[in-house]
């Protein structure tokens, strides 16, 4: 006990509570210092047991200090409206990965509207202009497609055969057809769903493009790629009565902000509007989507129509 002066946590947001702890237990009583450094926004901690998620095992220190009285936004006591108090909260607002266009919704969701744009031009908008952009000038793409969610077996996974073939096709359309700016490792492609992963990769590998990374969104934090594709796999319309529980990994809010926020030149994201509507976070995606003129594929549910 005493040993350090200073003690950094780095991704403190995805380290659970004891975890965080333990190096916390050397620091000096009389000078130390703690840094605990990542992003309560995004995911946490990885946890299998339900009984720990119970008993709040997947909330880390980061994420609960956050929501106590000294560490939240005060709207007038420290300088400028809606700020931290600095002596105990520094927010890194410089974004040096993605486009503009891909920013402002995780920004106004997320981060209350504070992330500035620091990114390379050149590589940001290395694919405006692409002849399957929608708007081509904006590097987002909706694919929306009234797909069949099905399992396997005694699976538990879900997988989407259309959503499949439709990410493989834009795979081709990326890695085969556009001169030289985009190669597989620059492209990456994210599900919820293992037997979707499966399924994506069969598909890949059939056309030559095995090196493409496919995986989860837990396997996708902290990275970034020039394109991210996005499956989002579920597709029963008719079965709401939970819907928390039938839109799956889909109602995770921290899920989405990692996946919407992995890419720097193009995000493709291609699922079924009638379901994805039910969910806070993907509605406004439709809604921003359509706001710029960046949907595409089957008809929309009525509550979005008014706004094409």
């Amino acid at each position: 006990i005493g040993h350090f002066t200073h003690v950094f946590v780095d991704e403190a947001g995805q380290a659970n509570e004891p975890e965080c702890l333990i190096p916390l237990g050397l620091v000096s009583e009389v000078d130390g210092q703690i840094v605990l450094a990542g992003d309560p926004m995004q995911l946490g901690p990885v946890i299998k047991s339900k009984f720990a998620r119970v008993y709040g095992l997947s909330v880390s220190m980061l994420e609960r200090l956050m929501s106590r009285p000294s560490y939240q936004r005060d709207e007038n006591t420290f300088g400028t409206s809606g700020s931290y108090n600095p002596l105990l909260v520094t927010k890194l607002m410089k974004n040096y990965r993605s486009h503009s266009a891909l920013l402002t919704l995780p920004s106004k969701l997320f981060y209350h509207n504070e992330l500035e744009v620091c990114a390379d031009a050149k590589v940001v908008t290395s694919l405006l202009g692409w002849e399957k952009l929608p708007n081509k000038r904006f590097p987002l793409i909706f694919h929306g497609m009234r797909g069949n969610e099905a399992r396997e077996g005694n699976s538990p996974s879900w997988f989407n055969p259309a959503e499949a073939v439709q990410v493989m096709r834009y795979c081709c359309l990326l890695a085969k057809h556009v001169s030289n700016v985009v190669s597989t490792t620059d492209i990456g492609i994210i599900t919820p769903y293992r037997k979707q992963v499966e399924k994506i990769r069969i598909l890949l590998r059939n056309v030559d493009l095995m090196d493409i990374k496919v995986g989860s969104v837990e396997e996708f934090q902290g990275q970034e790629y020039l394109v991210i594709i996005i499956s989002t796999v579920r597709s029963n319309e008719e079965r709401f009565e939970d819907e928390k529980y039938f839109l799956g990994f889909l109602s995770n809010s921290k899920r989405f902000n990692v996946a919407l926020t992995r890419s720097k030149a193009l995000l493709i994201v291609v699922g079924n509007p009638h379901v994805l509507v039910k969910d806070p976070c993907f509605s406004a995606l439709l809604e921003y989507s359509l706001a710029h003129g960046v949907y595409t594929g089957c008809d929309l549910p009525s509550e979005l129509q008014t706004l094409c």
